[in-house]
């Protein structure tokens, strides 16, 4: 597994519980799947200041360690400040970024996140609660497809084929789902907690949309918690997606 970057071997290290790749000679860090929104801010300056600079060659192409696919920029104007390159593995859907970038881009996080709890701007379905957790991570990935979706009969494709940029992330007790969907849809959501075996229905969009977002405060995130998303079409169709886990 090798570093994208200088092309150094990078090292299996586990930060608050999960599972990275970090190269010790320049300090890129390999992020899994939503990776990235978890680490804390003192963390990422802990994993940016674990370097040598022995040797640095950057590569002109950069590959995944873990599976070789060519890695791509991650384009998010929302939510990516416009000098931080973060790139993705469009196969595994890990990120890589590196140090400085990694730094850069929890600090200006974390000042949106200050700004809006300044300006007291609440997060739609939070019952008034002015509490931010990571509203604009709503990746903007390329929809070049979205005419040719639109002209299907949307009860033959699987829900999971028309989700996209599914962002799912929590501050304290607040839990925060966003994803976008191929053609316009309303869109619930239902929580199983199995540990309590209790179930929570929540209503996501009542008019067709193709940009999802809701907050709840009503799981308790501790316990043993999976997801279903239920979509529906312009015509009544519905589908819904297999029940995961809450990637918590």
């Amino acid at each position: 597994m090798l570093c994208p970057d200088c092309g150094k071997k990078m090292e299996e290290q586990v930060i608050e519980d999960q599972a990275i790749l970090h190269c010790t000679n320049c300090g890129g860090t390999f992020f899994e799947e939503n990776g990235i929104n978890r680490i804390s801010y003192n963390d990422a300056k802990l994993l940016a200041n674990d370097k040598n600079f022995e040797q640095i060659t950057i590569l002109s192409e950069k590959h995944c360690p873990r599976d070789h696919s060519l890695l791509t920029p991650y384009e998010s104007k929302e939510t990516i400040p416009p000098d931080v390159t973060l790139l993705e593995c469009l196969r595994c859907r890990g990120i890589f970024v590196s140090a400085n970038d990694l730094i850069f881009f929890k600090k200006a996080i974390g000042a949106k996140i200050d700004y809006f709890k300044l300006w007291g701007i609440p997060l739609p379905s939070v019952r008034a609660v002015a509490v931010l957790s990571v509203l604009f991570f709503v990746a903007v990935g390329s929809f070049t497809a979205f005419s040719l979706w639109q002209q299907q009969n949307v009860s033959s494709i699987q829900a999971e084929d028309l989700v996209r940029n599914l962002y799912i992330t929590s501050s304290n007790h607040y839990l925060l789902i966003s994803f976008r969907t191929a053609v316009p849809m309303k869109s619930k959501v239902i929580f199983t907690d199995r540990t309590t075996g209790q179930t929570i229905e929540k209503e996501i969009k009542t008019e067709p949309t193709d940009y999802h977002i809701v907050t709840t405060g009503d799981l308790d995130l501790a316990d043993e918690l999976y997801y279903q998303l239920v979509l529906t079409d312009s015509k009544g169709n519905v589908t819904k997606t297999e029940v995961k886990k809450l990637p918590l």
